[in-house]
This record gives structure tokens, C-alpha cells and sequence, in this order.
């Protein structure tokens, strides 16, 4: 639950440094829309990104 509930978060670029992100780490996070996730990310958690209603724009890499 790093970032949920984070309303005011509109978009992020997770780096290659991160290796996964974690069950609800952005949960209800209301105003999120666009997400992008660099290539090493290796893993996402259950529920990373529910909830977030206004997410229209995501790019998973193939390292996922």
C-alpha cells in the first residue's frame, strides 16, 4: 500500500531500478491516469492499481 490512496498523483514512471511493485501499492489512487513501467521491473502485486478509476494510459514491459 506504498502510494495508495495518493489522490493527488496523476502519473508515474516506475524506473528499471525496481524490481516489483506491491499487492495495492497504488490502490485507490483516484486521479492516476497514466502509468509507465521501464523494462527490469520483473513483477506487480495483487490489486497494484485498483481502484484507480481515471487510469487510461499504462505501458507493462515484456520483463513483466
Amino acid at each position: 500500500n506504498a502510494f495508495s490512496n495518493c489522490t493527488e498523483l496523476s502519473s508515474i514512471t516506475i524506473p528499471s531500478s525496481v524490481k516489483s511493485i506491491g499487492d495495492s501499492a497504488f490502490y485507490n489512487c483516484l486521479n492516476l491516469s497514466s502509468l509507465i513501467i521501464e523494462n527490469g521491473v520483473t513483477s506487480i502485486g495483487n490489486n497494484a492499481f485498483s481502484n484507480c478509476t481515471e487510469l487510461s494510459s499504462i505501458t507493462i514491459p515484456s520483463s513483466v
